[in-house]
């Protein structure tokens, strides 16, 4: 209960100190309204403009944020479609260079095959060996 009092006394104070302020100032203002007027409109008047300007910093800070993840985007998707291709290239010159390996092994087995084939004897063998030494 004596809580509730004290908060009533402290409230009661409160309003009646603003009321007090409140009257004050009015007095105040009636008196040195000129001065208001010269400079607290531009004052007024300068720190709308700032808070504008930092509306429109803010909005451009988001425009540029969000061109960025753009951006970002736009480079991943790049580098998935240039590792594709690349993978791709590889997987070709691979296959590629199978078969050509392939088709070598092939023509020097037929070569071998074609030489051993020629030479039927030792004679032949030793007639083609002193031939090449000529």
């Amino acid at each position: 209960m004596q809580t509730s009092i004290v908060t009533s006394v402290g409230t009661t104070i409160r309003i009646l100190g603003n009321m007090i302020w409140l009257s004050k100032t009015w007095e105040w203002l009636k008196k040195n309204w000129k001065y208001v007027v010269t400079f607290g409109i531009p004052v007024l008047l300068s720190f709308i403009a700032g808070l504008l300007r930092s509306n429109r910093s803010l909005e451009k800070k988001v425009e540029l944020e969000q061109d960025l993840r753009d951006v970002d985007n736009d480079a991943n998707e790049l580098e998935s479609k240039l590792k594709e291709e690349a993978l791709k290239l590889r997987d070709e010159s691979v296959a590629n260079a199978d078969r050509v390996h392939d088709a070598m092994i092939r023509e020097i087995k037929e070569d071998m095959q074609k030489r051993f084939d020629e030479i039927d004897t030792a004679e032949e063998a030793t007639a083609a060996i002193k031939e090449k030494l000529k």
